[in-house]
């Protein structure tokens, strides 16, 4: 494909799409596992994000925020057998999962994964550029201007972005949309785009973790309707 053409193809994934696809760590991180302590950092990450765009950003943070405390005070009134509350000021306490072990445990260990095969009448790059504008993809560009261990713990969960444009695209990521519980929870997804003809051949998976607070079970149907409609 000539420049010009593949310039037609990023030109296709809007701004508002670019925008979608940061912070990448709240993707990883699921908000009721994490340290009050950490989440406080997070949150102004995530929020300030999330609302770019809103017309009232400020009431839009303050809304989110008090969604999440909601959730961690529901999460920690919950009974813990055998464990004592206590608060986290330094460094994990003895046998506390770390970042890097909580990402294993969400997004390698406790996943449940469904195959996905389905051939699109759009061209391969059509198919890319609107993968892109619906999902929460982030390109090798994008990945390396994460802050912090935030790019390290996205390949940790599963990371992968091929572009051959015209021919084939791989991609496998942590991902949201908004068409999925309103964007309001993640799950994997691990995509070949190949060109077949004038159309594109979609082969792969899509993933969800039994670690999701807010159950998984109702999500695979979910994420299975959002790739029939985007393709």
């Amino acid at each position: 494909m000539d420049r010009a053409a593949h310039h037609d193809v990023d030109l296709t994934i809007s701004m508002e799409a670019m925008m979608k696809r940061t912070p990448y760590l709240a993707a990883l991180l699921l908000a009721a596992s994490l340290q009050p302590a950490r989440a406080d950092v997070l949150d102004g990450l995530i929020f300030g994000a999330k609302c770019i765009g809103a017309e009232d950003r400020k009431a839009c943070e303050e809304q989110s925020k008090r969604e999440a405390d909601e959730t961690r005070e529901r999460m920690h009134q919950q009974p813990q057998s055998g464990m004592s509350q206590s608060v986290v000021t330094g460094s994990p306490a003895k046998g506390a999962e770390s970042p890097t072990d909580q990402v294993i445990r969400n997004w390698v260990t406790n996943l449940v994964c469904y195959d996905y095969a389905r051939r699109s009448a759009h061209d391969v790059n059509t198919s890319y550029a609107r993968l892109m504008s619906r999902y929460s993809f982030m390109t090798k560009g994008e990945m390396r201007r994460l802050p912090g261990n935030e790019e390290g713990l996205a390949h940790v969960a599963g990371y992968l972005h091929q572009v051959t444009p015209g021919s084939l695209y791989r991609l496998e990521q942590v991902v949201h949309s908004p068409d999925v519980a309103n964007g309001r929870r993640q799950y994997k997804l691990r995509l070949d785009l190949a060109r077949d003809g004038p159309g594109t051949r979609v082969t792969g998976q899509y993933c969800v973790t039994t670690d999701d607070p807010a159950g998984w079970r109702d999500l695979p149907d979910q994420v299975l309707k959002s790739l029939n409609n985007t393709f």
